[in-house]
């Protein structure tokens, strides 16, 4: 799969929350999308995912319009939306069937055993915890296996296991050639995980690179969100 965007822009009122954004980015990609708050990230995902569409400018995947490539794009954030009255085992069956694929038992169990929910299949979503959803929510998307897969700030309600599976997880996602985009405060960690970073400063481009090490122009673009000592 292959992201294209072209002098993407997204104002809100007389507000421009978005503004001139181009990006090219190739299959197996890892994209770490950092920022202030305020500086575009949520609203660039949800343009992405196709949830708002854009004042001007064009987004295509293998050369198709976002509208036309939905099955194609997830979203996982820490308001993932689940039916709180569906088993978990029941929000893995509705969803995969919405997007149209059909999951046997043994698949069904299998994802939820490779998050840590196996236990938990026949409880209600309502009944989890918040890490407990988001592992849910890694499921669901390691079945529906997206071209596109689009983070907002997922570490927030994980615990340390909790990250290294989500971690091992999108490194899993990418090797398959899928593009993995992440929204993220924890620059460190997103970071070490990506092949690109891409910095957003009130709307506009910043900052757009492959991963080097060391990596001095990095340093000098987001260094004040580093911790010390640099990356």
């Amino acid at each position: 799969m292959r992201l294209t965007v072209k002098q993407l822009a997204k104002a809100y009122g007389y507000l421009w929350a978005l503004r001139q954004l181009d990006l090219e980015l190739a299959p197996g990609e890892f994209v770490a999308l950092l920022g202030p708050n305020g500086a575009g990230k949520t609203t660039f995902l949800k343009l992405l995912a196709g949830l708002t569409a854009p004042s001007s400018g064009t987004i295509e995947l293998d050369g198709a319009s976002v509208a036309g490539a939905r099955g194609q794009i997830g979203l996982l954030a820490p308001a993932d939306h689940l039916y709180d009255q569906l088993t978990v085992r029941e929000n893995l069956r509705f969803f995969t069937a919405l997007h149209g694929k059909a999951h046997g038992d043994n698949e069904l169990a299998a994802a939820l055993d490779a998050v840590g929910l196996s236990a938990r299949a026949g409880e209600y979503a309502g009944n989890l915890s918040a890490g407990m959803k988001c592992r849910l929510s890694i499921a669901k998307w390691r079945l529906l296996d997206p071209g596109l897969l689009l983070l907002d700030e997922p570490y927030g309600v994980l615990d340390g296991s909790g990250v290294d599976l989500l971690e091992e997880f999108l490194r899993q996602h990418c090797a398959k050639g899928h593009i993995v985009i992440m929204a993220s405060h924890h620059v460190s960690r997103a970071v070490n995980l990506c092949s690109r970073a891409v910095v957003l400063h009130q709307g506009r481009l910043s900052f757009n690179e492959p991963k080097q090490s060391p990596w001095p122009s990095f340093d000098r673009a987001f260094g004040d969100f580093l911790p010390r000592g640099g990356l």
